[in-house]
């Protein structure tokens, strides 16, 4: 199957179209002041209208041959969060979300989702982890009512190191059993770029049993050693799960852990060449998101690439 690509959470291409599909959200100080039953109206709409734009997003993807896509974690807004609290989403979207799982299945979508920088597992503080777990718990829920398989899941970052990180991955571990099996099973571990490296984050989905995204680019940033060999020991975790991979290029020299917006097209020809007999999902983590995943197509498609 070779390679194939994807993009994260916003489509820039339909967001351009006059009254094109977008994303929308809602504020914890415009529902406050509301009653229960209107704070229940307004979120069932917004996130009513998320739904109906990943719908038109699969459908373009579909178009373009991209099955590789991640959810936005803001995708029902607010639903962990108290102001939220009295609210059944999982009732009043049981329809919206079967109408987006028909058009995943007939897409043949692949879809993640990427718990955001205050999911922290690892955490020191009991609430912070609680609260980790509730998001957890609630995007694995959403990928089940889209009936995602086992090769969708919940990228999720070690966290801090907290000036120990022996005991930061202790209690990344010691968090990770208290997940109920339908959350565990959903989680791959990454390594970043500023704190856990590919050697670090490893160990750490080793010690979980589950298995590892590796980050290109987060890679460079903290280590010197060749990517390649760290792939091919990850391998083996994903199982019958075909295996992802992130990849993006430094903005610039001066802010290399910044994304660019596009993908550096002889880098990739690179990358492609030495993964040449690994069948890979590769996200591709760039500002221009689908726009940048179509550019780097015709790149490749030119003579000599």
């Amino acid at each position: 199957m070779g390679v194939r690509l994807g993009y994260a959470c916003i489509n820039l291409t339909l967001q351009g179209e006059k009254g094109g599909p977008r994303f929308r959200n809602l504020t914890v100080k415009r529902l406050e002041p509301m009653s229960p039953h209107e704070r229940r109206a307004h979120l069932y709409q917004v996130a009513r209208s998320n739904l109906k734009t990943v719908s038109a997003i699969l459908r373009w993807n579909a178009a373009h041959d991209i099955q590789l896509y991640r959810l936005t974690s803001d995708l029902i807004p607010l639903v962990t969060h108290p102001v939220a609290a009295e609210w059944d989403w999982q009732f009043d979207l049981a329809e919206a979300f079967a109408e987006v799982a028909a058009v995943a299945a007939e897409a043949g979508a692949r879809l993640t989702f990427h718990p955001g920088q205050y999911t922290v597992l690892n955490a020191r503080e009991r609430p912070i982890v609680e609260q980790s777990m509730v998001v957890l718990a609630h995007q694995a829920r959403m990928l089940e009512l889209l009936k995602a398989g086992p090769d969708s899941g919940l990228v999720l970052h070690v966290g801090g190191a907290y000036g120990d990180k022996e005991a930061a991955a202790q209690r990344f571990a010691e968090h990770f059993r208290e997940l109920p099996p339908g959350v565990a099973g959903r989680i791959w571990v990454e390594n970043d770029d500023t704190t856990w490296d590919t050697a670090e984050a490893f160990a750490v989905a080793q010690a979980v049993g589950r298995p590892m995204v590796l980050d290109i680019h987060h890679h460079r940033v903290l280590r010197a050693d060749d990517w390649l060999p760290w792939l091919e020991q990850i391998l083996p975790a994903w199982g019958a799960v075909r295996p992802k991979v992130h990849f993006s290029s430094p903005k610039n020299e001066q802010r290399p852990r910044d994304h660019a917006a596009f993908i550096d097209p002889g880098d990739f020809r690179l990358f492609l060449e030495r993964i040449a007999d690994i069948d890979l999902d590769v996200m591709l983590e760039c500002k221009a998101k689908d726009q940048a995943l179509l550019q780097l197509r015709r790149d490749l498609e030119r003579p000599g690439g």
